[in-house]
């Protein structure tokens, strides 16, 4: 019986706070420590501190999801304040937090993921030369594309939010960046040009078209046909059946989705909700933080985040990782835009996961699918801003003793909860969405989604161990924002 241990650390390309452990035996993984390996206390820095500093602070968590934490920080605020928020207030903030989703997610189809898909060890498959072409580092015609693509979502951006990252134009009662009809006009056309690639380079076809594709069943038939298949999403979609990866990187099959989109009326256009082999509502207070393999101390394993303690110790028996790990009603739950998704009754990922159930392949394909009902979606929420109508509302300025903030982030569910007296901050947590799938064993010895994807791989080459690269780089990791 042969055994090897690798160590990936960092775990790159996007930044190298996380590291991975993985203990193989005759080429199956029998053992996985995600452990994210940075302390930055974000949550140590905003206690007693004015309440709208949150809107200036947190958003530099991450440069990558700053809006995330900005609207996260500004429904937390928002439901400690109870102003009364604009209807153009509500558009504008789904059209920024959309536009930097769909960005990351074009980053991480592009930047993050195709090294791992033109690896050497997959040159026999049949579209991998096709890929290699397009996705090869810097110089390949799709990167080329995307690249120039992503510069479109980034003027969007720019006229949305003013700038980006950490745009200060988000706040609990409104925003205070406005559109008036040429910079709304402006804004569409450059949309527009993002469809245009879409549709032209990705997709091989009118988004529609490609958002009409309902089942498994449907995708298939869309994969067979020609000008899908050389599409830079069908030539990956069908490399991705060819490997098998639709076989690997199964997690918990638990999900958890805090809902997306605050709309007028009060709906969301993402549903939250929890699934553990049925659908249930969501429940925030059935959330804990566990530290039993926590580099953090604490008279108690778990809590729940509004009570929540984050005292770090560097030496710590057992401990391996500076993140927490999030829990609901006790177990992990996977979260991203495979489990909001789900939760929400998207027909295709609904019927992918009744299929073939939640794999690299349905993952990726979840993730890259929102990312084109994004782009529709920004372009109804454009159009519904009323330039003439108020962007921003006053609010009281005397803050309840609570406020939690609920969204979802590019890769999952993003949560702040906030405690205040004598308006000032007396404690701060945050719930990152890699904390939920990269989080570390707790005190039951419960792996992390991500711990418990891995486990049971097959890799067929420990020096080039790409069957693991590509589980964990489904979740989209960032763990510089979840050792915030």
């Amino acid at each position: 019986m042969s055994s090897k241990r690798l160590t990936i650390d960092p775990f790159n390309r996007i930044e190298g706070d996380l590291r991975v452990e993985i203990e193989i035996q005759d080429h199956l993984v029998t053992k996985v420590q995600s452990s994210g390996i940075m302390f930055r206390g974000f949550e140590r820095i905003m206690s007693g501190r004015d309440p709208m500093d949150a809107l200036v602070i947190t958003p530099r968590i991450c440069g990558i999801c700053s809006v995330s934490h900005g609207v996260a920080a500004a429904r937390g605020l928002g439901q400690a304040l109870e102003p009364k928020v604009p209807d153009n207030a509500m558009y504008m903030k789904n059209a920024i937090l959309g536009t930097e989703v769909a960005m990351s997610h074009l980053t991480h189809f592009y930047l993050l993921l195709s090294p791992d898909i033109i690896n050497p060890a997959h040159k026999k498959a049949s579209a991998f030369e096709q890929l290699e072409d397009r996705l090869a580092n810097m110089d390949g015609i799709s990167i080329m594309r995307a690249i120039k693509a992503r510069q479109s979502l980034l003027e969007i951006m720019g006229l949305l939010a003013g700038k980006w990252p950490n745009t200060l134009a988000i706040h609990p009662s409104g925003t205070t960046s406005t559109l008036n009809l040429s910079t709304k006009t402006r804004a569409m056309g450059i949309l527009q040009e993002f469809q245009a690639f879409l549709q032209n380079h990705f997709l091989g076809c009118p988004m529609d078209e490609w958002l009409d594709v309902v089942s498994m069943q449907r995708l298939e038939q869309w994969l067979s046909q020609p000008g899908h298949q050389n599409s830079d999403l069908g030539l990956f979609l069908n490399l991705c059946l060819e490997l098998g990866l639709d076989r690997i990187g199964r997690g918990p099959n638990r999900y958890l989705s805090y809902g997306g989109y605050e709309l007028p009326g009060g709906d969301m256009w993402l549903k939250p909700g929890h699934y553990d082999g049925r659908f249930n509502p969501l429940d925030q207070s059935r959330i804990t933080e566990h530290i039993g393999h926590s580099f953090f101390r604490d008279a108690l394993e778990n809590r729940h985040p509004l009570s929540g303690v984050t005292n770090p110790i560097a030496e710590k028996k057992n401990a391996y990782s500076w993140a927490k790990a999030p829990r609901y009603n006790k177990m992990t739950a996977e979260v991203g835009p495979m489990a909001r998704l789900f939760i929400s009754g998207e027909p295709l990922i609904a019927d992918m996961m009744r299929e073939i159930g939640p794999s690299v392949f349905t993952r990726m394909t979840a993730r890259l699918r929102e990312m084109v009902l994004l782009t529709r979606q920004l372009a109804r929420w454009i159009e519904n801003i009323d330039p003439n109508e108020p962007f921003y509302a006053s609010s009281s300025g005397r803050y309840r003793e609570t406020g939690i903030g609920l969204i979802e982030a590019a890769r999952g569910s993003l949560g702040h909860w906030m405690s205040m007296s004598s308006n000032l901050i007396t404690n701060y947590q945050i719930v990152t969405p890699s904390a939920w799938n990269l989080s570390p064993r707790d005190e039951q010895e419960e792996m992390g989604p991500v711990e418990e994807a891995v486990t049971g791989t097959t890799v067929a080459d420990p020096s080039n161990p790409v069957e693991v690269n590509l589980i964990i780089r489904s979740f989209d990791p960032c763990m510089s924002c979840t050792v915030h």
